[in-house]
């Protein structure tokens, strides 16, 4: 059964999602409704139900099981930044690359360079203007319209 598209709302992965109450508020005063997962396996459950109209995931979540595939798997940069693995999965699983938006307070060329290769924006936390103008595109960006090749 393929998923449906859930234009209306946003995945946010963190877990400090107080520090992210700003963003619940901003993106439901648009209208947008979000949807929250504190690690790693939670967030592929959460991704596996449907396509979003963005996931917005912090690199360091938590591994609660062993993942098939495993993150390590993935390399170094995986094993040290366990969210970027959900980054991963979100691309490999139909989220097109303005949908996905990997946020952290670590600056790492390491991500930078993976973020660039699997097509995803990486934005530092503690830059409120690059984020808010992020959001404003994820949210005039609609994941239902055809990909054109």
């Amino acid at each position: 059964m393929a998923k449906t598209t859930k234009s209306d709302t946003i995945v946010l992965v963190d877990d400090e999602i107080h520090n992210m109450s700003w963003m619940i508020d901003y993106l439901e005063a648009d209208g947008v409704k979000t949807v929250i997962a504190s690690n790693v396996n939670d967030a592929l459950v959460v991704l596996d139900k449907e396509i979003y109209r963005a996931v917005i995931v912090d690199l360091n979540i938590p591994v609660l099981e062993p993942i098939v595939g495993s993150v390590t798997a993935k390399g170094d940069v995986y094993g040290r930044y366990p969210g970027l693995y959900v980054a991963y999965y979100a691309r490999n699983k139909g989220h097109r690359g303005k949908q996905v938006v990997i946020y952290s307070v670590h600056r790492d060329a390491a991500v930078s360079e993976e973020a660039a290769r699997i097509g995803c924006t990486y934005i530092i936390k503690g830059r409120p203007k690059e984020i808010k103008r992020e959001l404003e595109e994820v949210l005039s960006f609609d994941p239902t319209t055809p990909v054109c090749d």
